[in-house]
């Protein structure tokens, strides 16, 4: 029988234009904010100073800063918090992709509780923060869910260790104002890349032996919103509804993976990305994908069986044989889209596999117990030789 707790503090501000209502928001928060961004997208589309003159509509002194890099490392993360130390900073805005919202979420936690950010994960401390500052989250992509989770995702250079974690409500946004209209300026190749994050997120928290029925209907809708609408986004990026739509989807992917979680597919990707931080989350997501949900068939065969009648329109009443036209849609799927790239052409030698399946197993541990068959390291490392 179901057993399970749902915790969602974040407010949620969603809808074409609702940038326009962050002063709002934001007033009472405080009177001098670290705005964290990355180095040059909310810039060029001029998001960047919309904002930082919104917060002067309510007396509100902005910190701009923009060193964020694609999958946030450590450095970046302890130096913003050192300087939202040095400004007495009030409260943390991530505006941007999950990277810039991820760091924001650390970058409170480090400067509020102190030390480094390394500090409070479980793999470089385990201590316990004890204040953050509140966040706001602005995403610029339909990707991540970041602004409707507690997680956040930094990577160490030194120890190639790329780590998800959360710390409660201490990490949740105070606010997330999802507006679709400032998303219409991202690439094709991104808007690809972000939308299958968000399909991810979706398809593996359904699969989670954890999933129960709040889950299960947010995670279904999202999925079914990305096949329907990333597409249209993808050929026409100024098309605001599928933009709405794959907002909406990615912000709901973000609550389901907070009410269930991620699977061992999300903990394999941190492994290829963590050991080249060039390659992009969502890309990776797609290249393991299919060879995750062939590894897992016979454990998890019935679910996925689900998500291909309901999701990709299967027609089959046997539960393998549905599962198996399942992941061959979702291949046909990401082909639209030139996201079946061999883990070989991402920079991944096949000599860092077993190393790479061991450090990912030792940190994601929990994400293979959830995973349906519950894989070892011998079993990364049979799946990561799959999609190379």
């Amino acid at each position: 029988m179901y057993s399970f707790e749902a915790f969602m503090p974040t407010k949620i501000v969603f809808g074409k234009g609702k940038i326009e209502e962050l002063p709002e928001h934001v007033d009472g928060l405080g009177k001098k904010a670290l705005v964290v961004t990355g180095r040059s997208s909310t810039k060029k589309s001029g998001l960047l100073d919309r904002v930082v003159e919104l917060l002067k509509k309510v007396g509100i002194e902005s910190i701009v800063f923009d060193k964020v890099i694609p999958n946030p490392i450590l450095e970046t993360v302890n130096e913003g918090a050192e300087l939202a130390k040095k400004e007495r900073i009030d409260l943390v805005l991530g505006v941007g992709g999950g990277s810039p919202i991820d760091s924001a979420k650390a970058i409170s936690i480090t400067a509020c509780s102190g030390g480094s950010y390394w500090d409070y994960t479980r793999v470089g401390g385990a201590k316990k923060p004890k204040c953050a500052l509140p966040i706001v989250a602005i995403p610029t992509t339909h990707g991540t869910g970041t602004e409707a989770d507690p997680f956040m995702v930094v990577t160490n250079r030194k120890t190639k260790e790329k780590l998800g974690q959360g710390f409660g409500e201490l990490s949740f946004p105070r606010v997330s104002i999802v507006d679709p209209e400032v998303m219409v300026t991202l690439p094709p190749n991104q808007t690809a890349y972000t939308s299958m994050d968000a399909f991810y997120h979706s398809l593996e928290a359904f699969i989670n032996v954890n999933a129960y029925p709040y889950s299960d209907v947010l995670a279904l809708d999202s999925m079914k919103r990305v096949v329907s609408n990333l597409r249209i986004a993808y050929e026409n990026g100024n098309d605001i509804e599928a933009r709405t739509e794959l907002a909406w989807a990615s912000t709901e992917a973000g609550i389901t993976e907070t009410l269930t979680g991620v699977v061992a597919n999300h903990a394999l990707e941190h492994g290829l990305s963590g050991f080249n931080e060039k390659i992009i989350h969502g890309l990776g997501l797609c290249a393991l994908g299919p060879a995750f949900l062939e590894y897992i068939h016979e454990h998890a065969y019935k679910r996925i069986a689900i998500i291909g009648r309901e999701v990709f329109g299967v027609i089959e009443y046997d539960d393998k044989r549905a599962a198996q036209l399942a992941i061959k849609k979702l291949w046909e799927f990401q082909e639209l889209f030139k996201c079946n790239v061999p883990v070989r052409e991402l920079g991944i030698p096949k000599s860092d596999i077993e190393n790479m399946s061991e450090v990912v197993y030792e940190m994601f541990k929990e994400l293979a117990n959830v995973t349906p068959g519950k894989p070892s390291v011998e079993d990364f490392i049979k799946i990561y030789e799959m999609a190379w």
